[in-house]
């Protein structure tokens, strides 16, 4: 009987543990195949990465994705967490790599020159740069200098910002941004980090749709830098407005591309069910939410109201847990704890259309329609939908339509409306459209006279708490992108149609591989470790501002890489050469007092030849 007990328990417990271990698996394959798709297990979990409402193009970005892998670290199977480890640890590794810096100076740009990972190499102006390379280049110096020159964000940590070309239409993305810790959290407390980007190395696989290789590569810059911006001011931001604000930027820094809006179907359709904060749940609603930034900035009269969010978030300290800063809190202190208020003007505005800026792109935002939309007949005196949505921050739109007693007036009767409701209706007719606001004291709204030529719309919003207060404008400082009379910066004013207008002349081009610095790379075991973040400031500071440094780096990196690769196979051979890299280590480090070790250690050696010679001259 005891026997039959234990197996009925241990049965039972495996029962009770199944869904853990089936979930876990899901898990590992979801990451595996987002992150690490030619991994021959990473299954088939792709196909069902994207929800229904997806657009029919690329992921706009993993950076999310990775940033989720960290949180979910110790949820992976440790055979997941090798191979995860393999391509989020550094920077991609790139065959027979060479770098481009343009004359500004603020990124660098690493690209392979053979191998799957390289892009087009045509050099028509045979400058040794291709000149697919210099475009990046442009166009990044240009992003730089809206989002931070003109925008005025904080630059991402760093003296330079490096940027690597991969392929990366096998993983459906445009690009990433990665911090140098991943696949770790930063040591507490540390929250502004040092990041890199990696985007596609030309656009051109099908999967990127309609867009053209270089509209794709402005409005990813756009998107991926500000992420980078992000990281900076702190680490432990909400995936999902970070998503919002990069998506958002895109428009902002290149407005004639438009691929935004066709993020807006993942969201507007279902309004009533996703909510403003909706965590990321492998969909691409957080793209299509960026409209409320738009609507924000038209509010208040400054794009400067989001770039406020990021720099509020900047003075929260990094939470012990490591945990993600709700983004909702920290924006509502911003707006003067007028979120609420806020939101609720953001739904009258998805209806109403009323943009006042980008104004001739108003036409590729989605109306509201059906089936979001509900029809009813109106009769009279109607008990209105009340309580429907108990998720803050949704909205929904009910259609009424007149009854056949044409002219009567329409009374929509709210008893026990929730606390966190705020609703109103629009009265749409050829007259235009009339507002006609709830009624606290009789809980209703009334319709005067309902006639054939009109459509009502009753909004229901849940915005937390339920104050049908207009929302107030606040006053932000104006952005380095504004016309003269403070008035918002309309769209085209910052499009490029045919160039960026930054130089983009290599001010130094190298051979290199995994950032260069092969040897150390090979002898200390990671490029993240930091002798070898060391020597690569070294090299960026004090060899490639110079000729004589530029030459012997691109000596160095021709020689290098196969005997790397020939230490990286031997641990005798890798202690030797830490052995052998320490003094110039030590240099590196301590510069002054290693000039003058070596000049006290000349000043001995030269005196004991001295004495020697003097005693050779005595004894003669």
């Amino acid at each position: 009987m005891r026997v039959k007990t234990i197996t009925g328990q241990i049965f039972t417990l495996l029962v009770l543990l199944l869904p853990a271990f089936a979930a876990a698996g899901t898990l590992d394959d979801y990451y595996l195949a987002r992150l690490a798709p030619g991994y021959a297990g990473a299954g088939s979990a792709a196909t069902g990465v994207v929800a229904k409402n997806a657009v029919p193009f690329a992921d706009r970005s993993l950076t999310m994705v990775r940033h989720a892998a960290v949180r979910d670290w110790a949820q992976l199977e440790p055979a997941t967490q090798k191979v995860l480890a393999k391509v989020m640890a550094a920077p991609p590794v790139l065959a027979g790599e060479r770098v481009c810096v343009p004359v500004n100076g603020h990124f660098t740009i690493h690209y392979a020159t053979t191998g799957a990972d390289k892009p087009n190499l045509t050099d028509a102006n045979g400058n040794n740069v291709p000149d697919w390379v210099e475009t990046v280049a442009g166009v990044f110096e240009y992003v730089y200098s809206v989002e931070v020159t003109k925008m005025g964000y904080q630059p991402p940590p760093g003296t330079t910002y490096h940027v690597y070309l991969q392929s990366l239409a096998s993983q459906s993305a445009y690009g990433f941004t990665s911090d140098y810790y991943s696949p770790s959290f930063p040591p507490l407390p540390v929250k502004s980090v040092p990041t890199y980007i990696t985007i596609d190395n030309g656009f051109t696989d099908p999967v990127y749709g309609s867009f053209t290789p270089l509209q794709s590569l402005r409005v990813t810059a756009a998107h991926e830098f500000h992420h980078a911006i992000q990281f900076g001011y702190n680490y432990y931001f909400d995936p999902y407005y970070a998503e919002m604000t990069s998506t958002w930027m895109e428009d902002e820094v290149y407005d004639s591309v438009n691929q935004l809006y066709s993020y807006l179907v993942s969201y507007l359709p279902d309004t009533n069910t996703i909510a403003l904060n909706q965590p990321l749940n492998n969909d691409l609603s957080p793209y299509g939410r960026w409209i409320f930034n738009r609507y924000l900035a038209e509010l208040h009269g400054s794009r400067t109201v989001v770039r406020s969010f990021w720099e509020q978030l900047g003075t929260v300290a990094a939470p012990s847990n490591h945990s993600d800063i709700a983004a909702l809190p920290v924006l509502d202190q911003v707006l003067n704890q007028n979120l609420g208020n806020n939101f609720f003007g953001f739904a009258k505005k998805i209806f109403l259309k009323d943009w006042s800026s980008h104004v001739g792109e108003v036409s590729l935002i989605p109306s509201v329609s059906v089936p979001q939309v509900r029809t009813f007949t109106a009769h009279g005196s109607i008990v209105a939908p009340i309580n429907v949505l108990t998720t803050p921050y949704t909205f929904a739109y009910y259609k009424y339509l007149p009854s056949s007693a044409d002219g009567q007036d329409l009374t929509l009767t709210f008893p026990g409306l929730s606390s966190s409701l705020a609703v109103t209706a629009f009265k749409v007719s050829t007259l235009g459209t009339q507002e006609i606001p709830y009624n606290a004291g009789t809980q209703s709204i009334v319709v005067p006279a309902f006639t054939s030529d009109a459509t009502v719309y009753l909004l229901v919003c849940n915005n937390g708490n339920g104050n049908m207060q207009a929302p107030v404008a606040l006053t932000f400082p104006a952005d380095g992108a504004t016309t003269l009379d403070g008035s918002l910066l309309d769209a085209n004013a910052l499009a490029i149609p045919a160039q960026d207008p930054i130089p983009v002349t290599p001010a130094a081009t190298s051979g290199g591989g995994g950032g260069g610095c092969f040897i150390a790379t090979a002898a200390y075991g990671s490029y993240l470790h930091p002798k070898v973040a060391l020597l690569r400031e070294f090299r960026d500071h004090y060899l490639l501002t110079n000729a004589p440094g530029r030459l012997f780096v691109a000596c160095y990196y021709k020689v290098s890489p196969p005997i790397a690769n020939f230490i990286a196979r031997h641990e005798t051979l890798r202690l030797i050469t830490r052995l052998l890299l320490t003094p110039i280590v030590f240099a590196v480090e301590h510069g002054m007092l290693t000039l003058a070790l070596l000049i006290g250690c000349l000043a001995a050696f030269v005196a004991q030849q001295l004495r020697l010679l003097r005693r050779q001259a005595s004894e003669s």
